[in-house]
């Protein structure tokens, strides 16, 4: 039997079988619904609109429903946008001939850059969510889809859109080819496209399958370039994009702490002549998972909240309607509330249980629960990092921050919500992963930095330090005024 699939102005006619998964079918299909549990029909991220013969359309979740003969469903556009821009465009470069792309895989978002490898000009750039999003939010639900099985399919997700991306490139500028693709991304997103085994990554002793450089045909992973370089990774937390944001942001020639903020919380701080690194669990509630109307960062994805007048105002990623909020926009959102007096520095709501941006577009006392959890693994991961390695945070640059959030990020906002410390001399610096991989892909120079941070860097267990746990239990309430 057949269904038809509308996603703006394309439809599909996908061929599946009567009572099949409708989020499975959607998945098969190449259709990017977000589904943060992994399709367990808690998140709410799956909801897509349906009519069968009746005409008469409602709303379900994917991962709950069953197709039946003659449905329609109907599902929003989820191509990425902004999550691509940093403060390090300029690029030194080695000047050989042809063009290349540069890659970043995060675990909500997938990033790309085409470049000309003679001068290191960027020609274009734009992000797509990560096609493994049905299979879970985090590394852990990604680790735990792979284990049942799902890791062939995840590979392909990653490897299709890395290719689509190639092809969409050589079509629009008439390349006669792409001579090189180099990747980043956190340890298990690296391996998941690799094909590696991540089970190591997801139990203790979290020992990854590889860490190293590598380099490798493009026909092995399907893609249309000559070589596929996967840049270095430190530990099985902290991974090559952590290693490419040291790179672009220069942090192994000066005394500073870089965080990487999104789904993970990956940081490493140079001081004394030592890289220190660090992950933190914070969960995916920067991407949008976990908050009810949370999303990544898509057109629509509400980046910016302000008060004008008494009025709440807000942007949008591309400036259209409001459809979510993600990282950037929720920091602001709670910055907002904490001003107003909607919640109190303990998080709880003065009245009511929601605070609304839009009229369909709110944060929820459950929202601002899961965020103070991220929050405070955050800041405290930075607060020890920093004391463990003897770095200042209040000198002028000394704190980086970088990541899908770190580009939209309103560091009075952060600050007023305790995600960063008080004083700190922050610098906001974008997607910094993306930037060090075309770095790295330019020039042999930044190659051989990546490779020596990737060596040098140590890795610090912060579960295993009592100074983080007091941290983290003293950080969890927001910051009196």
């Amino acid at each position: 039997m057949k269904i038809t699939i509308v996603s703006g102005k394309k439809q599909t006619a996908a061929e599946c079988e009567r009572g099949e998964n409708l989020l499975g079918v959607l998945r098969k299909n190449g259709f990017m619904i977000p589904a943060s549990c992994g399709g367990r029909g808690v998140c709410g991220k799956c909801r897509v609109e349906i009519s069968a013969g009746d005409g008469n359309e409602r709303s379900v979740l994917a991962c709950e429903t069953s197709v039946e003969e003659g449905m329609t469903v109907r599902v929003g556009e989820y191509r990425g946008g902004g999550l691509t821009d940093s403060d390090a465009e300029k690029f030194a470069c080695d000047g050989e001939d042809g063009f290349g792309v540069a890659v970043d895989i995060g675990t909500t978002t997938v990033a790309f850059a085409l470049c000309e490898l003679s001068t290191g000009k960027t020609v274009e750039k734009y992000a797509v969510l990560n096609g493994q999003a049905p299979f879970g939010a985090d590394v852990i639900s990604r680790i735990m889809a792979a284990e049942a099985g799902h890791a062939p399919a995840m590979a392909q997700a990653v490897r299709g859109q890395i290719e689509e991306a190639v092809s969409r490139f050589s079509a629009k500028y008439s390349l006669p080819a792409v001579k090189k693709v180099a990747v980043c991304g956190n340890t298990t997103m690296l391996h998941l496209f690799c094909g590696e085994d991540v089970s190591g990554i997801g139990r203790y002793p979290f020992t990854p399958a590889f860490t190293e450089y590598r380099s490798s045909p493009g026909r092995e992973f399907g893609i249309s370039a000559q070589e596929v370089q996967i840049l270095p990774s430190v530990s099985a937390y902290v991974g090559g994009d952590v290693v490419a944001g040291c790179v672009a942001s220069g942090l192994d020639e000066k005394e500073a702490l870089l965080a990487d903020i999104g789904t993970n919380g990956e940081m490493i701080a140079h001081a004394g002549g030592r890289l220190l690194c660090t992950s933190t669990a914070a969960g995916p509630c920067f991407e949008g998972a976990n908050i009810e109307c949370g999303t990544g960062g898509v057109a629509g994805a509400i980046d910016r909240v302000t008060s004008e007048g008494g009025k709440i105002t807000y942007t949008t990623i591309g400036g259209a309607a409001p459809r979510g909020i993600c990282g950037a926009g929720l920091v602001d959102a709670v910055a907002l509330m904490l001003g107003r007096g909607a919640i109190d520095e303990t998080g709880a709501f003065a009245e009511g249980d929601k605070f609304y941006i839009s009229d369909k577009v709110y944060v929820s006392q459950k929202d601002i629960r899961n965020f103070q959890l991220a929050k405070s693994a955050v800041s405290s991961g930075i607060n020890v990092l920093s004391a463990r390695a003897g770095l200042d945070l209040c000198r002028e640059d000394s704190l980086y921050i970088a990541g899908g959030l770190g580009f939209y990020l309103s560091g009075e906002s952060a600050r007023k919500v305790g995600l960063l410390p008080a004083g700190a001399g922050t610098r906001v610096i974008g997607n910094a992963a993306l930037a060090g991989t075309q770095a790295c892909m330019l020039s042999k120079a930044a190659l051989v930095r990546a490779k020596k941070i990737a060596a040098e860097a140590e890795y610090i267990d912060l579960s295993a330090d009592p100074a983080f746990m007091d941290e983290y239990i003293e950080n969890m309430n927001f910051p009196e005024e």
